[in-house]
Protein backbone atom coordinates (compact mmCIF):
# COMPACT_ATOMS: atom_id res chain seq x y z
CA UNK A 1 0.00 0.00 0.00
CA UNK A 2 1.13 3.53 -0.76
CA UNK A 3 0.76 6.38 1.87
CA UNK A 4 -1.02 8.92 1.03
CA UNK A 5 -1.42 12.19 2.76
CA UNK A 6 -4.94 13.68 1.40
CA UNK A 7 -6.99 16.83 2.68
CA UNK A 8 -11.00 16.15 1.79
CA UNK A 9 -12.85 19.69 1.53
CA UNK A 10 -16.18 17.75 2.04
CA UNK A 11 -19.30 18.51 3.67
CA UNK A 12 -20.68 14.79 3.53
CA UNK A 13 -19.29 11.71 5.79
CA UNK A 14 -20.31 9.32 3.37
CA UNK A 15 -19.05 10.85 0.11
CA UNK A 16 -15.63 11.31 2.00
CA UNK A 17 -15.83 7.67 3.29
CA UNK A 18 -16.50 6.50 -0.74
CA UNK A 19 -14.05 8.74 -1.95
CA UNK A 20 -11.35 6.75 0.52
CA UNK A 21 -12.56 3.45 0.19
CA UNK A 22 -11.96 4.13 -3.77
CA UNK A 23 -8.03 5.27 -2.17
CA UNK A 24 -7.90 2.05 -0.61
CA UNK A 25 -8.93 -0.23 -3.44
CA UNK A 26 -6.58 1.24 -5.87
CA UNK A 27 -3.71 0.60 -3.39
CA UNK A 28 -3.16 3.77 -1.86
CA UNK A 29 -3.60 3.92 2.51
CA UNK A 30 -4.52 7.51 2.93
CA UNK A 31 -4.40 9.21 6.29
CA UNK A 32 -6.82 12.01 5.69
CA UNK A 33 -8.59 14.84 6.90
CA UNK A 34 -12.00 16.69 6.24
CA UNK A 35 -12.88 20.39 6.41
CA UNK A 36 -15.32 22.29 5.13
CA UNK A 37 -15.18 26.00 6.00
CA UNK A 38 -12.05 28.45 4.71
CA UNK A 39 -10.82 28.73 8.38
CA UNK A 40 -10.79 24.65 8.96
CA UNK A 41 -8.91 24.50 5.58
CA UNK A 42 -6.23 27.20 5.99
CA UNK A 43 -5.58 25.50 9.72
CA UNK A 44 -5.06 21.86 8.12
CA UNK A 45 -2.95 23.15 5.27
CA UNK A 46 -0.50 25.44 8.24
CA UNK A 47 -0.41 22.66 10.46
CA UNK A 48 0.52 20.07 8.53
CA UNK A 49 1.41 18.74 5.32
CA UNK A 50 -0.45 16.90 2.44
CA UNK A 51 0.17 15.30 -0.90
CA UNK A 52 -3.23 16.19 -2.05
CA UNK A 53 -6.49 17.69 -2.06
CA UNK A 54 -9.83 16.64 -3.21
CA UNK A 55 -12.75 18.99 -2.98
CA UNK A 56 -16.34 18.62 -3.51
CA UNK A 57 -17.91 21.18 -6.26
CA UNK A 58 -20.26 23.22 -3.73
CA UNK A 59 -21.05 23.18 0.04
CA UNK A 60 -23.37 25.53 1.50
CA UNK A 61 -20.46 27.82 2.83
CA UNK A 62 -17.83 26.94 0.94
CA UNK A 63 -16.90 25.90 -2.77
CA UNK A 64 -14.14 24.35 -4.76
CA UNK A 65 -13.28 28.11 -6.22
CA UNK A 66 -12.72 29.14 -2.87
CA UNK A 67 -10.50 26.27 -1.53
CA UNK A 68 -8.22 26.75 -5.26
CA UNK A 69 -7.52 30.39 -4.03
CA UNK A 70 -6.89 29.88 -0.50
CA UNK A 71 -4.54 27.03 -1.66
CA UNK A 72 -2.33 28.77 -4.43
CA UNK A 73 -2.65 31.59 -1.91
CA UNK A 74 -0.75 29.86 0.48
CA UNK A 75 2.39 29.27 -2.50
CA UNK A 76 1.97 25.47 -2.19
CA UNK A 77 2.04 23.16 -5.10
CA UNK A 78 -0.16 20.38 -4.26
CA UNK A 79 -2.45 18.17 -7.04
CA UNK A 80 -6.28 19.53 -6.80
CA UNK A 81 -8.99 17.37 -7.84
CA UNK A 82 -12.12 18.36 -7.60
CA UNK A 83 -14.49 15.40 -6.91
CA UNK A 84 -18.55 16.66 -7.31
CA UNK A 85 -22.11 15.07 -7.71
CA UNK A 86 -23.11 17.03 -10.61
CA UNK A 87 -20.88 19.94 -12.39
CA UNK A 88 -21.48 21.71 -15.53
CA UNK A 89 -19.25 21.50 -18.55
CA UNK A 90 -18.40 25.39 -18.72
CA UNK A 91 -17.90 25.31 -14.88
CA UNK A 92 -15.63 22.49 -15.04
CA UNK A 93 -13.52 24.52 -17.82
CA UNK A 94 -13.82 27.34 -15.25
CA UNK A 95 -11.89 25.10 -12.88
CA UNK A 96 -9.69 23.84 -15.33
CA UNK A 97 -8.25 27.49 -16.25
CA UNK A 98 -8.30 28.24 -12.34
CA UNK A 99 -5.92 25.92 -11.53
CA UNK A 100 -7.66 22.59 -11.15
CA UNK A 101 -5.94 19.60 -12.30
CA UNK A 102 -9.07 17.03 -12.77
CA UNK A 103 -12.22 16.74 -11.85
CA UNK A 104 -13.96 13.37 -11.10
CA UNK A 105 -17.70 12.44 -10.95
CA UNK A 106 -18.69 11.14 -7.39
CA UNK A 107 -21.13 8.67 -9.42
CA UNK A 108 -17.93 7.73 -11.61
CA UNK A 109 -15.08 6.79 -8.97
CA UNK A 110 -13.43 4.79 -11.63
CA UNK A 111 -11.76 7.55 -12.75
CA UNK A 112 -10.17 8.58 -9.50
CA UNK A 113 -7.37 6.69 -8.63
CA UNK A 114 -5.70 6.95 -12.12
CA UNK A 115 -6.00 10.72 -11.81
CA UNK A 116 -4.33 10.53 -8.77
CA UNK A 117 -1.77 8.34 -9.86
CA UNK A 118 -0.88 10.86 -12.87
CA UNK A 119 -1.09 13.85 -10.92
CA UNK A 120 0.88 13.00 -7.72
CA UNK A 121 3.91 11.49 -10.52
CA UNK A 122 3.44 15.56 -12.15
CA UNK A 123 3.83 17.12 -8.84
CA UNK A 124 7.22 14.80 -8.22
CA UNK A 125 8.27 16.16 -11.61
CA UNK A 126 7.41 19.55 -10.73
CA UNK A 127 9.70 19.40 -7.40
CA UNK A 128 12.66 17.90 -9.09
CA UNK A 129 12.37 20.68 -11.77
CA UNK A 130 12.06 23.29 -8.33
CA UNK A 131 14.67 21.46 -6.88
CA UNK A 132 17.11 21.49 -9.68
CA UNK A 133 16.40 25.47 -10.61
CA UNK A 134 17.17 26.02 -7.40
CA UNK A 135 20.58 24.27 -7.40
CA UNK A 136 21.07 26.42 -10.99
CA UNK A 137 20.26 29.63 -9.11
CA UNK A 138 22.49 29.06 -6.23
CA UNK A 139 25.74 27.78 -8.30
CA UNK A 140 24.62 31.50 -10.56
CA UNK A 141 24.10 33.16 -7.75
CA UNK A 142 26.06 32.55 -4.21
CA UNK A 143 29.44 32.83 -3.92
CA UNK A 144 30.88 29.13 -3.00
CA UNK A 145 33.32 30.30 -0.44
CA UNK A 146 31.22 32.54 1.79
CA UNK A 147 27.60 31.36 1.13
CA UNK A 148 27.09 35.19 0.70
CA UNK A 149 25.27 36.69 -2.98
CA UNK A 150 28.17 36.79 -6.08
CA UNK A 151 28.76 39.58 -7.99
CA UNK A 152 25.87 38.66 -10.86
CA UNK A 153 23.10 38.58 -7.48
CA UNK A 154 24.50 41.69 -6.26
CA UNK A 155 24.43 43.82 -9.02
CA UNK A 156 20.80 42.38 -9.54
CA UNK A 157 19.95 43.22 -5.94
CA UNK A 158 21.49 46.77 -6.45
CA UNK A 159 19.50 47.20 -9.19
CA UNK A 160 16.76 46.56 -7.72
CA UNK A 161 17.02 49.12 -4.77
CA UNK A 162 18.24 51.85 -6.89
CA UNK A 163 14.86 51.54 -8.83
CA UNK A 164 12.92 51.52 -5.62
CA UNK A 165 14.74 54.37 -4.53
CA UNK A 166 13.88 56.14 -7.19
CA UNK A 167 10.26 55.34 -7.14
CA UNK A 168 10.15 55.92 -3.19
CA UNK A 169 12.73 58.46 -3.33
CA UNK A 170 14.71 57.40 -0.01
CA UNK A 171 18.74 57.33 -0.31
CA UNK A 172 20.40 54.05 -0.92
CA UNK A 173 24.04 53.58 -0.40
CA UNK A 174 26.69 51.27 -2.01
CA UNK A 175 30.12 50.58 -0.33
CA UNK A 176 33.03 48.51 -1.93
CA UNK A 177 35.56 47.16 0.59
CA UNK A 178 38.83 45.95 -0.49
CA UNK A 179 40.58 43.68 2.05
CA UNK A 180 44.31 45.12 2.72
CA UNK A 181 47.34 42.58 2.64
CA UNK A 182 44.83 39.38 2.35
CA UNK A 183 47.35 37.82 -0.07
CA UNK A 184 50.28 37.36 2.84
CA UNK A 185 47.21 35.33 4.51
CA UNK A 186 47.06 33.21 1.11
CA UNK A 187 50.81 33.13 0.48
CA UNK A 188 51.90 32.25 4.50
CA UNK A 189 49.32 30.05 5.53
CA UNK A 190 47.27 28.89 2.21
CA UNK A 191 44.65 29.06 0.30
CA UNK A 192 42.25 26.84 2.98
CA UNK A 193 42.81 29.35 5.67
CA UNK A 194 42.50 32.45 3.14
CA UNK A 195 38.82 30.94 2.40
CA UNK A 196 38.03 30.74 6.31
CA UNK A 197 39.23 33.97 6.57
CA UNK A 198 36.85 35.47 4.07
CA UNK A 199 34.02 33.21 5.77
CA UNK A 200 34.47 34.88 8.62
CA UNK A 201 34.59 37.97 7.26
CA UNK A 202 31.36 37.54 5.62
CA UNK A 203 30.06 36.62 8.79
CA UNK A 204 30.84 39.63 11.05
CA UNK A 205 30.29 42.14 8.27
CA UNK A 206 26.10 40.56 7.68
CA UNK A 207 26.13 40.65 11.75
CA UNK A 208 27.85 44.22 11.86
CA UNK A 209 24.43 45.32 9.45
CA UNK A 210 20.36 45.81 9.43
CA UNK A 211 18.86 42.41 7.92
CA UNK A 212 17.71 44.69 5.19
CA UNK A 213 21.00 45.49 3.87
CA UNK A 214 23.41 43.21 1.76
CA UNK A 215 26.55 41.87 2.08
CA UNK A 216 28.37 39.96 -1.33
CA UNK A 217 31.39 38.62 -1.98
CA UNK A 218 31.86 40.41 -5.43
CA UNK A 219 35.82 38.44 -5.76
CA UNK A 220 39.26 37.89 -4.82
CA UNK A 221 39.07 40.05 -1.67
CA UNK A 222 36.40 42.54 -2.53
CA UNK A 223 33.01 42.31 -0.64
CA UNK A 224 30.26 44.36 -1.51
CA UNK A 225 27.44 46.27 0.65
CA UNK A 226 24.33 47.51 0.14
CA UNK A 227 22.30 49.77 1.90
CA UNK A 228 18.82 49.98 0.28
CA UNK A 229 16.77 52.08 2.76
CA UNK A 230 19.72 54.76 3.98
CA UNK A 231 17.83 57.13 6.27
CA UNK A 232 20.35 59.93 5.78
CA UNK A 233 23.39 61.31 4.43
CA UNK A 234 24.78 61.37 8.46
CA UNK A 235 23.60 57.70 8.59
CA UNK A 236 26.30 56.53 6.79
CA UNK A 237 29.05 57.37 9.37
CA UNK A 238 28.02 54.87 11.88
CA UNK A 239 27.50 52.17 9.09
CA UNK A 240 30.65 52.34 8.01
CA UNK A 241 32.47 52.45 12.06
CA UNK A 242 30.60 49.51 12.81
CA UNK A 243 31.68 47.70 9.80
CA UNK A 244 35.46 48.41 10.09
CA UNK A 245 34.69 47.74 14.68
CA UNK A 246 33.46 44.37 13.37
CA UNK A 247 37.34 43.66 11.89
CA UNK A 248 38.92 45.13 14.88
CA UNK A 249 39.01 42.12 16.77
CA UNK A 250 41.33 39.78 15.59
CA UNK A 251 40.79 36.61 13.46
CA UNK A 252 41.73 33.22 14.92
CA UNK A 253 42.94 30.60 12.55
CA UNK A 254 44.48 27.43 13.86
CA UNK A 255 45.39 29.56 17.01
CA UNK A 256 47.34 32.20 14.93
CA UNK A 257 45.48 35.46 15.78
CA UNK A 258 45.25 37.47 12.11
CA UNK A 259 44.53 41.45 12.43
CA UNK A 260 42.05 42.45 8.91
CA UNK A 261 42.25 45.96 8.07
CA UNK A 262 40.44 46.74 5.02
CA UNK A 263 39.42 50.04 2.45
CA UNK A 264 36.38 51.12 2.12
CA UNK A 265 34.59 52.87 -1.54
CA UNK A 266 30.95 54.89 -0.95
CA UNK A 267 28.61 55.93 -3.15
CA UNK A 268 25.02 57.04 -2.69
CA UNK A 269 22.17 57.22 -4.93
CA UNK A 270 20.71 59.57 -5.93
CA UNK A 271 23.79 61.94 -5.24
CA UNK A 272 26.43 60.51 -6.71
CA UNK A 273 24.31 58.36 -10.04
CA UNK A 274 20.88 57.66 -10.34
CA UNK A 275 21.31 53.81 -12.22
CA UNK A 276 23.08 50.87 -10.38
CA UNK A 277 26.18 50.15 -13.14
CA UNK A 278 26.97 53.90 -12.62
CA UNK A 279 26.62 53.64 -8.43
CA UNK A 280 29.33 50.72 -9.00
CA UNK A 281 31.57 52.36 -10.75
CA UNK A 282 31.62 55.32 -8.75
CA UNK A 283 32.11 53.10 -5.96
CA UNK A 284 34.97 51.65 -7.46
CA UNK A 285 36.39 54.91 -7.74
CA UNK A 286 36.08 56.03 -4.04
CA UNK A 287 37.68 52.51 -2.94
CA UNK A 288 40.64 52.94 -5.73
CA UNK A 289 41.12 56.65 -4.08
CA UNK A 290 40.78 55.34 -0.62
CA UNK A 291 43.88 52.22 -1.27
CA UNK A 292 45.96 55.02 -2.95
CA UNK A 293 45.96 58.05 -0.02
CA UNK A 294 45.48 54.58 2.64
CA UNK A 295 42.66 55.73 4.42
CA UNK A 296 40.29 53.44 5.55
CA UNK A 297 37.42 54.70 3.21
CA UNK A 298 36.17 57.72 0.97
CA UNK A 299 33.04 58.52 0.21
CA UNK A 300 33.01 59.29 -3.61
CA UNK A 301 33.20 63.14 -5.15
CA UNK A 302 32.97 64.18 -8.96
CA UNK A 303 36.29 65.54 -8.08
CA UNK A 304 37.67 62.02 -8.51
CA UNK A 305 37.30 61.24 -12.37
CA UNK A 306 36.30 63.30 -15.75
CA UNK A 307 32.48 63.77 -16.04
CA UNK A 308 32.17 64.70 -19.42
CA UNK A 309 29.24 62.46 -21.34
CA UNK A 310 31.71 61.37 -23.55
CA UNK A 311 33.89 59.49 -20.57
CA UNK A 312 31.06 58.40 -19.24
CA UNK A 313 29.77 56.81 -23.32
CA UNK A 314 33.77 55.09 -22.96
CA UNK A 315 32.51 53.13 -19.74
CA UNK A 316 29.41 51.88 -20.73
CA UNK A 317 31.16 50.59 -24.52
CA UNK A 318 34.57 49.61 -23.03
CA UNK A 319 33.41 46.23 -22.55
CA UNK A 320 32.15 46.13 -26.05
CA UNK A 321 35.39 47.10 -27.75
CA UNK A 322 37.18 44.13 -25.78
CA UNK A 323 34.55 41.43 -26.58
CA UNK A 324 34.41 42.63 -30.58
CA UNK A 325 38.25 42.91 -30.81
CA UNK A 326 38.34 46.54 -31.53
CA UNK A 327 41.90 46.86 -29.14
CA UNK A 328 44.81 47.28 -31.84
CA UNK A 329 48.72 46.85 -30.60
CA UNK A 330 51.41 49.33 -31.46
CA UNK A 331 54.66 48.77 -31.41
CA UNK A 332 57.72 51.25 -30.29
CA UNK A 333 61.34 50.00 -30.73
CA UNK A 334 63.74 50.04 -28.00
CA UNK A 335 67.47 50.66 -29.13
CA UNK A 336 70.58 49.40 -27.80
CA UNK A 337 72.85 52.64 -27.89
CA UNK A 338 76.26 50.59 -27.78
CA UNK A 339 75.41 48.54 -30.42
CA UNK A 340 72.87 49.66 -32.44
CA UNK A 341 70.47 47.22 -32.56
CA UNK A 342 66.80 46.77 -31.90
CA UNK A 343 66.32 44.32 -28.87
CA UNK A 344 63.01 44.92 -27.68
CA UNK A 345 59.75 46.66 -28.33
CA UNK A 346 56.75 48.43 -26.02
CA UNK A 347 53.49 47.06 -26.80
CA UNK A 348 51.07 49.95 -26.79
CA UNK A 349 47.08 49.63 -26.64
CA UNK A 350 44.94 51.82 -28.62
CA UNK A 351 41.33 51.13 -28.69
CA UNK A 352 39.92 51.50 -32.78
CA UNK A 353 36.19 52.57 -32.08
CA UNK A 354 33.61 52.23 -34.28
CA UNK A 355 33.06 55.82 -33.74
CA UNK A 356 35.63 57.97 -32.36
CA UNK A 357 38.26 56.51 -34.26
CA UNK A 358 41.71 55.77 -33.09
CA UNK A 359 42.03 56.56 -28.93
CA UNK A 360 44.92 56.22 -26.90
CA UNK A 361 45.25 55.08 -23.83
CA UNK A 362 45.66 57.72 -21.91
CA UNK A 363 41.25 58.32 -22.62
CA UNK A 364 40.78 54.70 -21.64
CA UNK A 365 43.04 53.21 -19.23
CA UNK A 366 41.71 54.90 -16.28
CA UNK A 367 37.74 54.14 -17.48
CA UNK A 368 39.62 50.04 -17.47
CA UNK A 369 40.78 50.61 -13.74
CA UNK A 370 37.21 51.75 -13.05
CA UNK A 371 35.14 49.56 -14.44
CA UNK A 372 37.03 46.37 -13.70
CA UNK A 373 38.21 45.53 -16.81
CA UNK A 374 42.37 46.49 -16.47
CA UNK A 375 42.64 42.83 -15.66
CA UNK A 376 41.42 41.56 -19.04
CA UNK A 377 42.53 44.14 -20.88
CA UNK A 378 46.46 43.38 -19.72
CA UNK A 379 45.54 40.25 -20.31
CA UNK A 380 44.91 40.88 -24.20
CA UNK A 381 47.75 43.02 -24.25
CA UNK A 382 50.09 40.33 -22.98
CA UNK A 383 49.24 37.58 -25.10
CA UNK A 384 49.03 39.67 -27.94
CA UNK A 385 52.47 41.02 -27.66
CA UNK A 386 53.99 37.38 -26.59
CA UNK A 387 52.24 35.92 -29.99
CA UNK A 388 54.13 38.96 -31.74
CA UNK A 389 56.96 38.14 -30.46
CA UNK A 390 57.04 34.52 -31.73
CA UNK A 391 56.07 35.65 -34.77
CA UNK A 392 59.18 37.71 -35.49
CA UNK A 393 61.54 34.54 -33.81
CA UNK A 394 60.00 32.73 -36.68
CA UNK A 395 61.80 35.66 -39.06
CA UNK A 396 64.82 35.45 -36.84
CA UNK A 397 64.40 38.76 -35.01
CA UNK A 398 64.64 38.38 -31.69
CA UNK A 399 62.71 41.16 -29.35
CA UNK A 400 61.87 41.17 -25.94
CA UNK A 401 58.36 42.50 -25.52
CA UNK A 402 57.54 45.18 -22.70
CA UNK A 403 53.88 45.58 -21.79
CA UNK A 404 53.23 48.33 -19.10
CA UNK A 405 51.11 47.15 -16.00
CA UNK A 406 48.28 49.82 -14.17
CA UNK A 407 48.75 50.11 -10.62
CA UNK A 408 45.41 47.99 -10.13
CA UNK A 409 47.24 45.21 -11.80
CA UNK A 410 50.21 45.87 -9.83
CA UNK A 411 48.57 45.00 -6.65
CA UNK A 412 46.31 42.41 -8.33
CA UNK A 413 45.89 39.44 -6.29
CA UNK A 414 45.38 37.42 -9.19
CA UNK A 415 48.45 38.84 -11.26
CA UNK A 416 50.82 36.69 -11.39
CA UNK A 417 48.54 33.48 -12.11
CA UNK A 418 46.96 35.88 -15.02
CA UNK A 419 50.84 36.33 -16.38
CA UNK A 420 51.14 33.01 -16.55
CA UNK A 421 47.83 32.33 -18.32
CA UNK A 422 49.02 35.00 -20.93
CA UNK A 423 52.42 33.49 -21.02
CA UNK A 424 51.16 30.10 -21.91
CA UNK A 425 48.50 31.27 -23.85
CA UNK A 426 50.86 33.17 -26.44
CA UNK A 427 52.85 29.72 -26.25
CA UNK A 428 55.95 32.29 -25.04
CA UNK A 429 58.63 32.24 -22.22
CA UNK A 430 59.29 34.19 -19.37
CA UNK A 431 62.14 35.53 -20.75
CA UNK A 432 60.68 37.13 -23.74
CA UNK A 433 58.88 39.93 -21.26
CA UNK A 434 59.43 42.73 -19.53
CA UNK A 435 56.74 44.25 -17.61
CA UNK A 436 57.32 47.86 -17.06
CA UNK A 437 55.33 49.82 -13.84
CA UNK A 438 55.69 53.29 -13.04
CA UNK A 439 57.13 54.74 -9.34
CA UNK A 440 53.52 56.51 -8.54
CA UNK A 441 51.64 52.46 -8.76
CA UNK A 442 54.72 51.18 -6.34
CA UNK A 443 53.63 53.62 -3.57
CA UNK A 444 50.04 52.47 -3.21
CA UNK A 445 51.17 49.42 -1.66
CA UNK A 446 54.82 48.92 -1.45
CA UNK A 447 54.58 45.94 -0.09
CA UNK A 448 52.26 43.80 -2.22
CA UNK A 449 54.18 45.40 -5.27
CA UNK A 450 57.48 44.07 -3.90
CA UNK A 451 56.02 40.69 -3.23
CA UNK A 452 54.46 40.70 -6.64
CA UNK A 453 57.41 42.04 -8.31
CA UNK A 454 59.49 39.38 -6.91
CA UNK A 455 57.44 36.57 -7.82
CA UNK A 456 57.47 37.94 -11.48
CA UNK A 457 61.34 38.03 -11.01
CA UNK A 458 61.18 34.50 -10.18
CA UNK A 459 58.81 33.27 -12.65
CA UNK A 460 61.50 34.37 -15.16
CA UNK A 461 59.90 37.91 -16.23
CA UNK A 462 62.71 41.06 -16.34
CA UNK A 463 60.87 44.17 -14.54
CA UNK A 464 61.10 48.11 -15.14
CA UNK A 465 60.45 51.05 -13.78
CA UNK A 466 58.94 53.70 -16.22
CA UNK A 467 58.56 57.32 -16.25
CA UNK A 468 61.65 57.54 -13.04
CA UNK A 469 62.32 60.68 -11.76
CA UNK A 470 58.70 61.41 -11.37
CA UNK A 471 57.05 59.45 -8.59
CA UNK A 472 57.80 58.60 -5.19
CA UNK A 473 59.91 55.82 -4.46
CA UNK A 474 62.93 56.06 -2.25
CA UNK A 475 66.63 55.37 -2.77
CA UNK A 476 66.46 52.09 -0.75
CA UNK A 477 63.06 50.91 -1.86
CA UNK A 478 64.58 50.56 -5.23
CA UNK A 479 67.56 48.86 -3.68
CA UNK A 480 64.71 46.01 -2.19
CA UNK A 481 62.84 45.63 -5.71
CA UNK A 482 64.22 43.11 -8.55
CA UNK A 483 64.21 45.38 -11.10
CA UNK A 484 66.22 45.39 -13.97
CA UNK A 485 65.30 48.15 -15.67
CA UNK A 486 64.97 51.91 -14.92
CA UNK A 487 63.13 53.93 -17.89
CA UNK A 488 64.48 57.76 -17.73
CA UNK A 489 61.06 59.69 -18.18
CA UNK A 490 60.97 62.02 -21.28
CA UNK A 491 60.55 65.54 -19.80
CA UNK A 492 64.26 65.50 -18.55
CA UNK A 493 65.45 64.02 -22.07
CA UNK A 494 63.58 66.09 -24.23
CA UNK A 495 65.11 69.44 -22.98
CA UNK A 496 68.88 67.91 -21.58
CA UNK A 497 70.77 69.52 -24.28
CA UNK A 498 69.05 73.19 -23.39
CA UNK A 499 68.75 72.82 -19.37
CA UNK A 500 71.50 71.87 -17.37
CA UNK A 501 69.31 70.90 -14.24
CA UNK A 502 67.88 68.23 -17.10
CA UNK A 503 71.19 67.40 -18.50
CA UNK A 504 72.07 67.03 -14.41
CA UNK A 505 69.08 64.62 -13.58
CA UNK A 506 69.65 62.57 -16.83
CA UNK A 507 73.20 61.74 -15.50
CA UNK A 508 72.40 61.36 -12.20
CA UNK A 509 70.09 58.39 -13.13
CA UNK A 510 71.84 56.67 -15.14
CA UNK A 511 74.84 56.77 -12.51
CA UNK A 512 72.18 55.72 -9.90
CA UNK A 513 71.16 52.68 -12.64
CA UNK A 514 74.60 51.27 -12.88
CA UNK A 515 75.43 51.42 -9.49
CA UNK A 516 72.59 49.29 -8.51
CA UNK A 517 73.03 46.68 -11.92
CA UNK A 518 70.58 48.07 -13.60
CA UNK A 519 70.18 49.14 -17.49
CA UNK A 520 68.81 52.17 -17.88
CA UNK A 521 66.81 53.53 -20.85
CA UNK A 522 65.61 56.84 -22.01
CA UNK A 523 62.69 57.69 -22.71
CA UNK A 524 61.45 60.76 -25.72
CA UNK A 525 64.31 60.97 -27.72
CA UNK A 526 63.96 62.61 -31.13
CA UNK A 527 67.42 63.97 -32.41
CA UNK A 528 70.57 62.51 -33.08
CA UNK A 529 72.51 64.91 -30.78
CA UNK A 530 70.27 63.72 -27.71
CA UNK A 531 71.02 60.22 -29.21
CA UNK A 532 74.71 61.16 -28.84
CA UNK A 533 74.68 63.43 -25.70
CA UNK A 534 72.94 60.09 -23.82
CA UNK A 535 75.76 57.47 -25.88
CA UNK A 536 78.34 60.27 -23.92
CA UNK A 537 76.88 59.75 -20.57
CA UNK A 538 76.43 55.60 -21.25
CA UNK A 539 73.44 55.13 -21.31
CA UNK A 540 72.34 51.78 -22.30
CA UNK A 541 69.28 52.38 -24.32
CA UNK A 542 66.67 54.45 -25.78
CA UNK A 543 63.19 54.87 -26.95
CA UNK A 544 61.80 57.63 -29.18
CA UNK A 545 60.54 58.85 -32.23
CA UNK A 546 63.87 59.39 -33.74
CA UNK A 547 64.40 55.26 -33.28
CA UNK A 548 61.31 54.75 -34.01
CA UNK A 549 57.81 55.74 -33.99
CA UNK A 550 54.89 53.00 -32.95
CA UNK A 551 53.79 50.20 -35.35
CA UNK A 552 51.04 48.96 -36.01
CA UNK A 553 51.40 45.40 -35.39
CA UNK A 554 50.77 43.71 -38.78
CA UNK A 555 54.18 45.96 -40.07
CA UNK A 556 56.49 45.44 -37.21
CA UNK A 557 57.93 42.80 -39.12
CA UNK A 558 58.36 44.70 -42.15
CA UNK A 559 59.27 47.66 -40.48
CA UNK A 560 62.06 45.90 -38.98
CA UNK A 561 63.37 44.02 -41.59
CA UNK A 562 63.91 47.76 -43.51
CA UNK A 563 64.46 50.17 -40.45
CA UNK A 564 68.25 51.28 -40.42
CA UNK A 565 68.95 49.70 -37.30
CA UNK A 566 70.48 46.31 -36.64
CA UNK A 567 67.76 43.69 -35.27
CA UNK A 568 68.56 41.64 -31.99
CA UNK A 569 70.01 38.38 -32.60
CA UNK A 570 69.71 35.41 -30.73
CA UNK A 571 71.89 35.84 -27.13
CA UNK A 572 71.07 39.67 -27.56
CA UNK A 573 70.10 40.97 -23.90
CA UNK A 574 66.98 42.79 -24.44
CA UNK A 575 65.36 45.70 -22.43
Amino acid sequence: MKPLRALIVEDSDDDAALLLRELQQGGYEPVHARVQTAESMKQELFDSAWDIVFSDFSMPYFNAFDALALLRSTGLDLPFIIVSGTIGEDRAVMAMKSGAHDYILKGNLKRLVPAVDRELREAQIREERRRAEAVVHHLAYVDPVTQLPNRARFLEQVEEAVQAGLRDEHLVALLLMDLDRFKEVNDTLGHDYGDDLLQQVGVRLRQALLPSDTVARLGGDEFGILLPHLASHEAIDPVIRALHDSLDVPFMMDNIPIAVEASMGVALMPEHADSANVLMQRADIALYRAKGLASDYTIYSPRFSPQSPEWLGLMAELRDGLEQNQLRLYFQPKLDIRTGRITGCEALVRWQHPRHGLILPSRFILVAEQTGLIGPLTEWVVIEALKSCQELCHSQMQVKMSVNLSARSLHDTRLLQMIAQAIEAAGARPEQLMLEVTESAIVLDPQRAKENLLALSQMGVALSIDDFGTGYTSLASIKQLPVNEIKIDQSFVTNMLSDPKDAMIVRTVIDLGHNFGMTVVAEGVETRDVLNALGALDCDGVQGYFIGRPQPGPLLGQWLAESPWIVGSAGQAGY
